[in-house]
C-alpha cells in the first residue's frame, strides 16, 4: 500500500502543484489537502498520514497556527507521521530550529519539485533529516546545522519575533502560542535584547533583512 500524504499550504497553486507532483509518481495517496495549519491539524486527528508535506508560515490567517507551533502539533496529533517543510523561510536560525523539533526534512520553495519528491522519500526511507541545496547552503553559511553552534535565541523566542514581525500584536500571537501575553512580551523583549534592537523599527528592519519573514 502506498504511504499516505496530508499536505496543507495557504496558497492554493502551491497546493495543486504539491499535490500533483506527489500523484504523478504513483508512490503515494494524497488524504488530505489543507490551506490552514486547524484545518490540517482537524484532518490529521480523524486520519493520520503517513507523511506530513507543509508550509512553514501559514500565518495569513489569523485563526490558523503555523510554523514551529504547528510541528509541534502535528507532532502530537500523528506522532508517527514523517515531516517535510516545505518553505520560503530563509533565516538559518529559524531553519535549525525547525531540525531540532525535529522534521525530517526542510525544502526551500526556492528549489524545484524534484527536490520535494526526493525530500518525500528521504524522509520515508532514512533516519537522518534531509535538506535541499538551498535550506543546506543557508545554514552552512551560517554555521547553524544542528551539530553546529546553537543560535542565540530560543525556538520560543524565535517564533515570537518571526509571528511579531508578520504583523501580528502580542495578544494575537499569545492566543496563536497558547502563551501567556505577559510571556510573549517578555520573550520578545529578550529576543530583542539578545539582538541588541532597541526598538519595534529596527526588529522589522531586522526581520527583512536577515529573512526572518
Amino acid at each position: 500500500m502506498n504511504p499516505t500524504v496530508a499536505i496543507a499550504d495557504d496558497h492554493p497553486l502551491v497546493l495543486q502543484a504539491v499535490g500533483n507532483a506527489l500523484r504523478a509518481t504513483k508512490a503515494y495517496t494524497i488524504l488530505h489537502e489543507c490551506q490552514t495549519g486547524q484545518s490540517l491539524l482537524e484532518m490529521l486527528a480523524q486520519r493520520p498520514a503517513d507523511l506530513v508535506v507543509m508550509d512553514f508560515s501559514m500565518s495569513r490567517n489569523d485563526r490558523s497556527v503555523d510554523g514551529l507551533a504547528l510541528v509541534k502539533r502535528v507532532r502530537r496529533v500523528a506522532p508517527s507521521a514523517k515531516v517535510v517543510l516545505l518553505t520560503a523561510q530563509a533565516h538559518p536560525g529559524v531553519l535549525a530550529c525547525a531540525l531540532k523539533e525535529p522534521v525530517n526534512a526542510i525544502v526551500s520553495k526556492e528549489d524545484g519539485l524534484d527536490e520535494l519528491l526526493r525530500a518525500c522519500h528521504h524522509a520515508r526511507t532514512q533516519d537522518l533529516p534531509y535538506c535541499s541545496p538551498t535550506v543546506r547552503r543557508l545554514l552552512d553559511d551560517a554555521g547553524a546545522m544542528p551539530d553546529a553552534k546553537v543560535p542565540a535565541l530560543t525556538p520560543k523566542e524565535m517564533e515570537v519575533l518571526r509571528l511579531f514581525a508578520a504583523g501580528h500584536g502580542l495578544v494575537a500571537i499569545a492566543e496563536r502560542l497558547s502563551r501567556s501575553v505577559s510571556t510573549v512580551s517578555s520573550q520578545k523583549h529578550t529576543a530583542m535584547k539578545k539582538l541588541n534592537l532597541k526598538s519595534s523599527s529596527e526588529l522589522l528592519r531586522y526581520a527583512y533583512e536577515s529573512g526572518l519573514i
